[in-house]
Parts: C-alpha cells; structure tokens; sequence
C-alpha cells in the first residue's frame, strides 16, 4: 500500500510538473506578437486591430496614447495622380495642416509615390479593374518599386519614433504569401508576415501586427513578384502584382 501511495504521489508530482511546463510555454515569443488578418468583410478585424492600438483616434499634434489613421481621402486634388512627397503625412513647414502631420514618412531608393483616383489606370488602363479603393476613391502606391520602407516621427515634429502596431489594408492582393510587411527595430528584424489572399467577392486584404514587448521603428513594405495570372504590373507592362494599398493603422509614435 505504501509503494502505491508513494507511486500515486510521484505520478501527481509527474502531471504537475508537465503542466507548470506547459504554461510556461504560452510565454513564448509568438505570444508577445499579436496578428490579426483578414479578407472578406475585414471590418471587425479592422476594429479589433484598433482597439489593440488604442480606442483614442488622434487627429493632432502633441497627444499621447491612442493611434493614428492614414485613409488618403483628404488628398487634395493637386497631389493626385503625381509624385508625392515622402513627408506628405508628417510635413511640419509653417502653416501646414494639422491633419498631415501624423507622424508618417515613406521613401525607397527607386520609385514614385503616387496617389490615384482611378485605381492607377491614368499609369495602365488595364490596371483599372484589379484595384480598388477600401474607402473613399484614393489609393496609393509606389508606381515603379513593389518594396518600400515606412518609419515614423512624433506627429508634427522631424524627431525618430517608434511605434507597437502597423496595419495595412491592401488591394487585390492574388497569391498568400506573396504581399508582406517585415518589421524592424533598427537593423534588427522583427519578423515577416504576409497579407492574406483575398477572398472571392472582395478585393481587400487586411494585415496587422502589433508587439507586446518590442519597438518598430521601420516597416517594409514588399511583394516577392511571384508571377500571377493575367495581372498587369502598372510599372512596366509585366505579371507581377503592385502593391496596392489604402488605410494605414498605427498606435501614436513616441520618441526614440
């Protein structure tokens, strides 16, 4: 009786063990990343992504907490259709509007920044009917690079920021594992994450990371130009997709 008692104890001690380990690993680094993606109606996972970030919209300068919204919408029409400034949402010359100072700069070695109303057909008319805009009737993109880097700046001031949390919604997105962000902190990547497909009967995508215990201080934007089928590249005439895109989510920058 006592051998068995002493089996049963050992055996309790045993299963304890195995689930203190078990628990420990919920711990791990995949659970200090929190992904949230969509195709289909992304409207819930949109709302789910921003209240990850913070409930508080912030529209200007000096505030803290919250996130910031990027839609192009308000894109007056003398930047439509032609290059756009890499400061466009984080211009801080005297007299600019407190709306396009968000804390939001963009740039490549190679390419133009282009904003467009008619999903680019202005570029290549057959183009027209494999993008769209999520809201309003602007979109956005890089016309001649399908890889681009975002950084970030306390909103209205020309000072490096980091943030938690990027998403994107993007347009037309054929191939899973083929549209990508990749995060940094400094040269140090944080992982990469793909946008899903999109799904039958929508044209958008949506993918958004945000990092418990980390700071991102630059988000590539990439395509792996795998080839698709029927898709004009707007740059060049090719099959490779462009990346499309329209709302920007993200949690208000804070300095370095």
């Amino acid at each position: 009786m006592k051998n068995g008692k002493k089996s049963r104890n050992t055996l309790l001690v045993l299963i304890a063990t195995i689930s203190l380990f078990g628990a420990c690993s919920k711990n791990s680094d995949d659970d200090r990343v929190i992904v949230i993606t969509a195709n289909g109606d992304i409207n819930p996972k949109l709302d789910q992504f921003r209240n990850i970030l913070g409930i508080q919209l912030n529209v200007v300068p000096g505030v803290s907490g919250g996130r910031r919204e990027i839609n192009w919408d308000g894109v007056a029409p003398e930047f439509i259709n032609v290059a756009l400034p890499g400061d466009f949402f984080n211009t801080i010359a005297d007299g600019t509007p407190a709306a396009r100072q968000r804390g939001f700069v963009y740039g490549s070695p190679t390419g133009e920044f282009r904003v467009s109303t008619s999903n680019f057909a202005e570029v290549n008319a057959a183009a027209a009917d494999q993008f769209g805009s999520f809201s309003g009737d602007k979109s956005f993109a890089n016309i001649s690079s399908a890889l681009w880097d975002a950084e970030f700046r306390v909103a209205g001031q020309d000072i490096a920021a980091t943030v938690q949390g990027f998403g994107v919604v993007f347009s037309d997105v054929d191939i899973a594992t083929s549209t990508s962000l990749e995060f940094f902190n400094g040269t140090r990547s944080l992982g990469k994450f793909f946008a899903p497909a999109k799904a039958a009967g929508s044209n958008f995508s949506f993918l958004g990371v945000y990092f418990k215990d980390e700071k991102i201080t630059r988000v590539r934007v990439g395509h792996d130009g795998k080839l698709t089928e029927g898709i004009d590249d707007i740059s060049n005439g090719g099959t490779r997709d462009l990346v499309v895109l329209d709302d920007l989510l993200y949690d208000e920058p804070v300095k370095k």
